[in-house]
């Protein structure tokens, strides 16, 4: 099953700002990374599913990257990913016979694996960087080819930076166990085309600061071919626009402490679409290095959107749009990820443990609504890695 957006905001690394050089010192022009990745939802009660408790998805992850310096000026980089996926899956909700609405799963526990490539590079002259990316994603039905560029200017005396990136995306869905359920498509597509515009200005010896905007446009099939929706005692298909443009604005601040040696950073985002989502997302890590070459790393995140404007928890009648959807993660909701890191240096190599712990909720974070989709998801993450410079 299609869950490529299942780790996505979970296994990333922290992004950098343009300006901010690595901790790590040294010419050496190779660096191999490894992280394993274990992520695990937390089952639904029965008060969730009106039955009984229901075990949700489990991932694991390996990740490999592999960084080279060719010359003075080129750089390039190969990351491979491979996660298996097993667990139960939403599939539509249902009214109890006190009028509660209750999650209904799948019946089986499904698996699937999925695997990512990306090839990218940068090419640095005096005062630019020009940049591309390839990347591939494949499962049993879902596979994604994507192109991406960037190109980076730096100026008032490289205090300031100007960073411009594009990227196309074409994706193909073919739903497994198509002739066994007929309301699953047997093939579709969709094509999506991604512009990120940023600027960074370096304050003083010790703060950065870094704006961007962002426009994403998604067209063709944006349905769920897994989900469906209970309505009048029948089964329709999740159905969603099949167009879907979205904005975002981003802020950064990073902030170097003299009186502890840490740093300390601030992020915020904004997105707005076209379904009618809005989201807030708020996020302070703070960076202490310790003895022993060593560095904690503890963060929070707080996040909060609203719903689209077709979703609904539980449709008494049909839509007169032709549009359903009980997906929670078009509802709204709030969230709340806590974690803490640990890195100690040897030599040449960083190891690296992480542990994270997400919950969601009507009135998690910064949100206060009056009913909360039955599926919302907990969920544990642990990494452990390894970077080798050589």
């Amino acid at each position: 099953m299609n869950i490529n957006n299942k780790l996505q905001a979970l296994a990333a690394a922290a992004l950098a700002l343009p300006g901010i050089a690595s901790a790590d010192e040294g010419d050496n022009q190779y660096e191999f990374g490894y992280r394993f990745h274990s992520y695990s939802e937390d089952a639904l009660s029965a008060e969730q599913t009106g039955n009984q408790p229901v075990d949700r998805y489990e991932v694991r992850a390996n990740q490999f990257n592999l960084s080279a310096e060719v010359g003075d000026d080129l750089s390039l980089n190969l990351a491979y990913q491979h996660e298996n996926m097993a667990g139960a899956s939403a599939w539509f909700t249902r009214k109890d016979q006190d009028g509660k609405v209750i999650q209904v799963m799948s019946g089986a526990s499904i698996s699937d694996s999925r695997q990512d490539f990306k090839l990218s590079g940068a090419y640095k002259l005096e005062d630019k960087q020009i940049g591309f990316s390839i990347a591939t994603s494949q499962e049993d039905d879902y596979e994604s080819l994507s192109f991406g560029a960037n190109i980076s200017y730096d100026f008032n005396n490289k205090l300031s930076t100007f960073s411009l990136a594009a990227d196309v995306s074409n994706d193909d869905v073919t739903p497994t166990d198509s002739d066994l359920f007929n309301y699953r498509v047997v093939s579709e597509s969709k094509r999506s085309t991604s512009i990120l515009a940023g600027w960074s200005r370096i304050i003083d010896k010790n703060s950065i600061f870094q704006l961007s905007i962002g426009y994403t446009d998604k067209n063709g099939y944006l349905s769920d071919p897994y989900k469906q929706v209970f309505v009048n005692f029948d089964l329709l298909n999740d159905t969603r626009p099949t167009s879907r443009t979205s904005k975002t604005l981003s802020a950064r601040y990073r902030l170097s402490l003299k009186s502890t040696g840490g740093t300390l950073h601030g992020d915020y985002r904004y997105y707005s679409d076209s379904w009618d989502i809005d989201s807030h997302t708020y996020e302070l890590s703070y960076y202490q290095p310790l003895g022993w070459d060593m560095q904690l790393i503890p963060s929070i995140r707080l996040y909060k959107q609203d719903a689209a404007f077709f979703y609904q928890h539980f449709y008494d009648q049909v839509s007169s749009d032709g549009l359903h959807s009980t997906d929670y993660r078009l509802s709204a909701y709030g969230a709340q990820t806590l974690s803490l890191t640990l890195r100690k240096k040897f030599d040449s190599m960083t190891w690296h443990i992480k542990a994270q712990q997400y919950a969601s909720g009507k009135d998690k974070a910064f949100a206060s609504y009056t009913d909360a989709n039955p599926a919302l998801l907990d969920f544990t993450l642990f990494s452990a890695g390894v970077d080798f410079k050589f």
